[in-house]
């Protein structure tokens, strides 16, 4: 039987340190349960598979498709569309009703899934990465 004491970081195992909190899980919000609307529409109407993500403030995130992502604050959701201005500039889309918002990033993901990757990473849509610590992001 081995007697080393587990290193308390070790991925195989061990508890964490005692000094280091363990991170509140994020509140099941209205803003959640709207985003799990959103995405079972989205599923099984328009046969669009979509994540959800629970941000710490009680809002979150549905990622639809690479550069395509809903923000839900419970009341509304909003998103930055693939479809450009007349000046060239990414249009905020927005849509009150699970239903609505999904029949339009349904109509977003299919143009989307026709561009190539390369140039959605280029573009100014945003990634999860980039928006996920971003709670600051509010519709106009």
């Amino acid at each position: 039987m081995n007697t080393t004491p587990r290193d308390p970081m070790s991925r195989r195992g061990g508890a964490a340190p005692s000094h280091i909190p363990a991170a509140a899980p994020p509140p099941h919000t209205q803003a959640v349960a709207r985003a799990q609307d959103l995405a079972t529409i989205l599923n099984e109407v328009h046969g669009v598979s979509a994540d959800i993500h629970h941000l710490r403030s009680g809002n979150a995130i549905v990622s639809v498709f690479l550069g395509l992502l809903a923000y839900s604050d419970g009341e509304r959701f909003w998103w930055t569309s693939p479809v450009l201005n007349r000046f060239g500039d990414h249009l905020l889309s927005a849509a009150s009703d699970p239903a609505t918002a999904a029949e339009r990033l349904a109509a977003h993901y299919r143009i989307l899934r026709v561009r190539p990757a390369a140039g959605l990473l280029e573009s100014e849509l945003p990634l999860l990465t980039d928006t996920t610590p971003a709670e600051h992001v509010v519709p106009r």
